[in-house]
Formats: structure tokens, sequence, C-alpha cells
């Protein structure tokens, strides 16, 4: 590990260097899977020199030199990255090693938190314009805009839905209110069954009780279990409307609750999963 006189030296280096003098960013970390697709996205990717654990779409991003997981970052790794901007999503850190690398003279572009169509594009902009790239960062932003903004069918129904962010034999950690995946529900068409605020876990009981029409996993919580199969098995979720139905929609866990450009493409994919309970049957 650097020493503190390595750090701090390293960032001396780095405050002197004529950042004023520089049209735009030229060496930028990205910390956040929603930065990198941005940044990407806008043809800024180039400029990205290393990014945290988080970001492995698109596959350029993924080659990139890694920095940790994103809540619990280094300075070290950073600084020895030499970046003459950060961009930092909501929740990067923890903080107090942000401000210590702002101590050693690297801007940082703190991101708005927000999961709905307008905060995803306010944050497309503003990485744009942080990155002299705002005319396409203002064409993305529109269109997804655009996209999300798509009505729902007429006679939709909202479906029951439960979100699941984490499972173990018999436990569950739900997405409840004022939450990425709460808002994706919401986006889809459907009926958030767990009123907890956050991420929170749920009782078998509960779940039950709340009787979802369709359960919702996010790729990474199949990756872990080790297939869809095993989760179709447990007692919990079998004892639910979706479990009994085989109701199970598997979402991309970063397009989908990352809400960054590939929101729609997730909205959309699991609308039409929703849709055949959603939607009166034809006569």
């Amino acid at each position: 590990m650097l020493s503190r006189r390595l750090v701090l030296a390293s960032g001396l280096a780095l405050a002197a260097a004529p950042l004023a003098a520089q049209p735009s960013a030229r060496r930028i970390v990205a910390l956040g899977s929603d930065v990198a697709e941005t940044l990407f996205a806008i043809g800024a990717g180039a400029m990205v020199v290393a990014t945290d654990d988080t970001a492995t779409y698109p596959a350029a991003a993924a080659s990139l030199p890694k920095l940790g997981y994103l809540r619990s970052l280094a300075p070290e790794p950073i600084l020895a990255a030499r970046p003459d901007l950060i961009i930092a999503a909501d929740g990067a850190g923890p903080d107090a090693v942000l401000r210590q690398i702002e101590s050693a003279g690297v801007r940082i572009l703190r991101l708005k938190p927000g999961y709905d169509a307008a905060d995803v594009a306010a944050r497309i902009r503003t990485i744009g314009a942080a990155v002299g790239r705002a005319a396409p960062a203002e064409a993305l932003a529109t269109d997804l805009l655009k996209r999300l903004a798509m009505p729902l069918p007429q006679g939709w129904s909202a479906p029951a839905c439960l979100l699941v962010l984490a499972q173990a034999p018999g436990r569950i950690l739900a997405a409840g209110q004022d939450s990425a995946g709460d808002s994706f529900i919401s986006l889809v068409g459907g009926r958030n069954i767990f009123r907890a605020n956050g991420y929170k876990p749920l009782s078998a009981e509960a779940a039950i009780a709340g009787a979802p029409a369709v359960i919702l996993l996010p790729s990474h919580v199949v990756g872990i279990a080790g297939g869809l199969a095993r989760l179709k098995a447990d007692p919990v979720f079998a004892g639910t409307p979706a479990g009994r139905a085989g109701r199970f929609e598997v979402i991309d866990s970063q397009a989908a609750l990352g809400f960054g450009p590939r929101l729609p493409e997730a909205v959309e994919r699991a609308r039409k999963a929703l849709a055949p309970l959603a939607l009166p049957r034809q006569a």
C-alpha cells in the first residue's frame, strides 16, 4: 500500500498541473456502472482510465483497470490512475476517501441521486457537460425520456410484484418503497407488494401474504443462487401465486437497477413479460 506521504505527493503534483488550460478532462475515473455506461454511450469512453468493480458494461469498460467495490474504495489506487476528473455516482465512497482525494487536488463530480426518468436524464446531461460531450448526451437523454414516457396499453392492470435483491434459503432481501427496485416496478407498470422503506428483509409469512403474481429476480441474484431452478425451489417463493404459476422474470441487474442509459431496454423487456397478466384476455 502506498504511504500517506506518497499519496499526498502524487496529489500535489496533480494539483500543480494546469487543469484550467485543458478544454475538458482527459483522464477520467468512472465510479458507478451507470457513469461508465453513460461515458461510453456518449463517445467519451476513450477518456476513461479506470472504473470501480461494478462497471462491467460495455465490454470496453469491463476490461479497464478496477479500483475496488463502489462503496468501499481506497485512495491509493484511484490516485495511481492519475485522473484529472472523477465522476462519482451516488453511494460511491466512503465519503472520507473522496474528500481525501479532493484534498490532493483531483476534481470530483458527484452526481445527484434519484430513481425516475428525469433524474437519469439529468445525470446524463451533467456527465456530457463535464466531459465536453453535451450534444450526444442531450440526444441520449432525450431518447431515454421519450422511451420511458411511452404509455402503458389501454386496460393495463398493475400486477402485484416482488423484486428480490438477495436470497438465501428461507430468507429474502426485497425492494421496498423509495428504492431503485420500487421505481423499476412502477416504470414497468407493476405494483410493489412490499411497503417497507428501502431494501429490507421480508419474512416468508409476509411474502406469501403479499401474494405476488410475478417475482422479479435481478441476474446477479440468479447467479449467486446457482441458477433459476434453485430459486424456484425455495419454499417461500413456492408458496406465492407467482411461484405456483412459475412466473419468475429475470432482469439484468445493472440495466434495470443501475438507472443508466440501458434503463429503457430493461423496462420494455419487463413490460412484455408482465403484459399477459396486466392486460385483459381477448374474447
